[in-house]
This record gives C-alpha cells, sequence and structure tokens, in this order.
C-alpha cells in the first residue's frame, strides 16, 4: 500500500481493529509500531495505556493489586480500543486479560496471533525479563533454556491466542518483513479499504 517509512495521514482504514499479540518476545509491539507507521493507522499499545492510566509501571502495579486487578485493567482497555474510530492497530504484550476477554476478540476486533518458533521465543525472553517483565513468571526461577522451559508461560495465553482470527507464522522474520505480509493481505483479510 505504501513504500514510505513513515505515514503521517492514514493510507488506509480498518473496518474493525486489529489485535496484534502472541507469546512472551514475539516481538508484537515492533510489529504494531511498524505497521502502523507505514500505514498511519492510529496506534494503541495496551501496556502503556494501562501504565498511564495508573501512573505506575506494569511490575509496580502488579505488585501493589495483583495480576487479577491488572488484567481486569487490560480488559477495559481492550474494550475502549474496540471502540475508538478509526480503528486502530492494537497491541496486547504483557499485560493480559483473563479468560473472559476472549469473546471480544472475536466479536470486535481482528485478532492476529503472531507466531513464533520457540527457539526464537527462548532468545529473545531474557530481554523480555530484565525490562521489567519478571512479575510475569510469578514464582518460577528464570530457567528458560529449553522449549520444555516455556511451557508454563505458554498456558497462560495459550486459551486467549487461541480465539486469533488469523495465525500468522512470522518465524525469524524481523518486523518490517512481517508488515510486508501483513499489507498484502489487509484488504483481503481484515477488510482495510484504501484512501
Amino acid at each position: 500500500m505504501t513504500d514510505d517509512y513513515y505515514s503521517p495521514h492514514p493510507r488506509i482504514l480498518l473496518s474493525r481493529p486489529m489485535l496484534i499479540a502472541g507469546q512472551l518476545g514475539c516481538g508484537a509491539r515492533m510489529v504494531g509500531r511498524t505497521l502502523a507507521a507505514r500505514t498511519g493507522l492510529p496506534f494503541i499499545d495496551v501496556d502503556r495505556r494501562v501504565e498511564h492510566e495508573t501512573g505506575t509501571s506494569l511490575a509496580d502495579l502488579v505488585a501493589r493489586i495483583g495480576v487479577a486487578a491488572v488484567a481486569r485493567r487490560t480488559r477495559n482497555v481492550l474494550e475502549a480500543s474496540a471502540l475508538e474510530r478509526p480503528a486502530a492497530v492494537v497491541v496486547l504484550d504483557a499485560a493480559w486479560p483473563s479468560r473472559d476477554a476472549r469473546s471480544l476478540f472475536g466479536r470486535r476486533m481482528e485478532f492476529v496471533h503472531l507466531e513464533r518458533p520457540s527457539g526464537y521465543l527462548l532468545a529473545r525472553i531474557e530481554k523480555e525479563i530484565h525490562r521489567g517483565g519478571r512479575w510475569l513468571l510469578g514464582e518460577r526461577p528464570f530457567t528458560f533454556r529449553t522449549a520444555d522451559d516455556l511451557a508454563p508461560l505458554r498456558e497462560v495465553r495459550s486459551d486467549l491466542l487461541s480465539a486469533a482470527t488469523v495465525r500468522y507464522d512470522a518465524g525469524e522474520q524481523h518486523a518490517h518483513e512481517i508488515v510486508d505480509g501483513l499489507l498484502e493481505s489487509l484488504e483481503a483479510v481484515f477488510g482495510a479499504h484504501a484512501l
């Protein structure tokens, strides 16, 4: 749709918000930002919205009010994002809603599950943990060396990720390559309209 890296004005409109998410370390935030920059679509980072609304980091918020309360706040941000116009690119990163949000995804948002191989996730997960995501582990020690070590984290997100309307096998692709692939299918899959 565009060869420009950054487009200050929308070049396309989405019929519904596009939610991009995946397992911890999948790079959803970079893909979402890149897609928004190249198309001019509004961008919503759920983690940053929760932090902005509460005036504190996710890690501090979890320590103060608990994971369940953060999940409720995350759902509220997602519900509000689904109603914003024009429809935006929405990224779900560290903060996750509880399972009751599953129906919201299919009804009000196009949900892209950004799939990555275990080796990719393992290589990136240490950065995520050191970036302030240690709270995601709960009481589990930081011992991510094999795909089996990822199983407890995968289980937390697997039910919600199964609600995805689109599964995008990103392999080891860079965010720019993923966005190229998404742009090719925006009109057909996501009901996008060029302006």
